[in-house]
């Protein structure tokens, strides 16, 4: 039987070869594909939903900052994937007429039937899939956090807080109608950050642009392992000569967005990579990250040190049994906000920083996309009140839902003081430098607090991306 199986399935191999008109075809041959897209990487593949209750500790307080749900190509990424409705025809033309390609039948058929297109009012804007995002985050965290959100619903036991880009707003606003109700606006009405508040954008910060100029990430581009890359995904497709890059990020993109908006597909661009392609693809994004909002520029964590200082200025309120304090905060924003609070908080730091040379050396890294800043991706902080141990208050941190263990902690779950003393500077009235790109002449005042710091404007760390 079994070798009735082999022949089967040579004689099938063969019969595909030669519909291509070549001795072998291309196919992914992979039962487990790869679907982790570096930040445009689905939430619904990374989240950890193993959540269990700390023993002899309750919860008083939750922060969350929250990236937007799942939303559809801007403008620039609709333009480019638009465009590969010509260059597929291309493609098929390489198998069907010049006999130069090397994919199999049924790739090929799977690339015929690829349509893509986006309304343009929809363009950079939450999907249903992104909706569904923040409805069901929301829901597993009012389970996980009902004793901290029984109390009473109002807008000072709760805060919200969202910029102004839609997609971002639209998330704020279906995750809150999950969690409060549908007359949220009436008990805890979203506080918008304006954008134009005292610091002004990272793209027109001059501190910033010349950090990221010659990234790491454009050296990759032309480093061996991405340029043959190009030229066996060139040769695949039945081109002479190589495709150039922005057709092959061009058809990343495609894959990563129709992955993340229909989470049951696999796309048809998706099957004309191999793993360790995709591999190559998400360091690439990782890189230009890392440098962009990541630890690979020092400009970067003074972005985040306003979010950062908010962060604890509500702990040490919560910690002090601070009556005025809100029961819970949520923050909504985008990539680049999430990834620079993270890195004001340590969090996803790699021993090794990422060059454009060592890609190999960092398989393992922390600073992971895929795993860190997913679409919907989240950091929340929960303070615990616990009942036996060496100190009462406890602090334990979660990334996408998954315990995020400090070094220093015990299985995530961390001692106040030594949070406390870990991030001490933030504590302090001079924590952070707000004027890192603003012209001090210009600046408008900040307003400020005791135990918080919510209301300094911090729209830079929201920016769009």
């Amino acid at each position: 039987m079994k070798g009735q199986s082999s022949r089967i399935l040579l004689l099938l191999a063969f019969l595909s070869a030669s519909l291509t008109g070549g001795d072998s075809c291309y196919e992914p041959m992979d039962s487990d594909p790869y679907l982790y897209f570096s930040h445009k990487t689905a939430y619904q593949l990374i989240f950890n939903s193993k959540f269990k209750p700390v023993p002899y500790c309750r919860p008083t307080f939750v922060w969350m900052f929250i990236r937007s749900g799942t939303s559809y190509p801007n403008t620039n990424e609709s333009l480019a994937i638009r465009q590969l409705h010509q260059f597929k025809d291309r493609v098929i033309k390489n198998h069907e007429e010049r006999r130069n390609g090397n994919l199999c039948r049924h790739v090929l058929d799977s690339l015929k039937r690829w349509e893509f297109e986006v309304n343009p009012t929809s363009e950079d804007d939450i999907s249903p899939q992104g909706r569904m995002d923040m409805q069901l985050l929301a829901r597993r965290t009012k389970d996980k956090m009902s004793e901290v959100l029984v109390k009473e619903i109002n807008k000072n036991t709760f805060k919200i807080y969202a910029s102004e880009d839609r997609k971002v707003m639209n998330s704020a606003e279906e995750f809150s109608k999950t969690m409060f109700g549908d007359d949220f606006r009436y008990k805890v009405p979203i506080e918008k950050v304006q954008s134009n508040s005292s610091f002004i954008g990272l793209e027109s910060c001059p501190k910033w642009t010349d950090a990221i100029q010659n990234s790491e990430a454009s050296l990759f581009r032309k480093s061996p392992e991405y340029m043959d890359m190009v030229s066996q995904i060139s040769k695949r497709l039945g081109f002479l000569e190589n495709i150039t890059d922005s057709i092959v990020q061009a058809m990343y993109e495609s894959c990563r967005y129709n992955k993340a908006l229909v989470i049951e597909s696999y796309p048809a661009w998706c099957g004309l990579f191999t793993r360790q392609e995709l591999q190559l693809l998400e360091y690439y994004e990782d890189l230009d990250y890392y440098y962009k909002y990541g630890y690979g520029s020092e400009i970067n964590t003074k972005v985040g040190c306003p979010i950062a200082k908010e962060l604890m200025g509500y702990l040490s309120a919560v910690a002090k049994n601070d009556s005025d304090r809100p029961s819970a905060v949520f923050r909504f924003g985008s990539s680049a906000g999430l990834l620079t609070t993270l890195l004001a908080l340590e969090v996803a730091k790699d021993p090794v920083p990422l060059t454009h040379y060592n890609y190999h050396a960092q398989y393992r890294r922390q600073w992971r996309m895929s795993q860190v800043d997913p679409f919907s991706g989240n950091f929340a902080a929960v303070f615990y009140k616990c009942d036996q141990g060496d100190e009462e208050n406890k602090v334990m941190f979660y990334l996408n839902e998954g315990v995020y263990d400090y070094p220093g902690c015990n299985v995530g779950l961390c001692s106040w003081k030594f949070i406390e003393n870990k991030f001490r500077h933030y504590l302090r009235p001079d924590g952070c430098n707000d004027e890192v790109c603003r012209d001090r002449s210009r600046a408008s005042g900040v307003r400020s607090a005791v135990w918080v710091v919510a209301l300094i404007p911090i729209a830079l760390a929201y920016l769009r991306v």
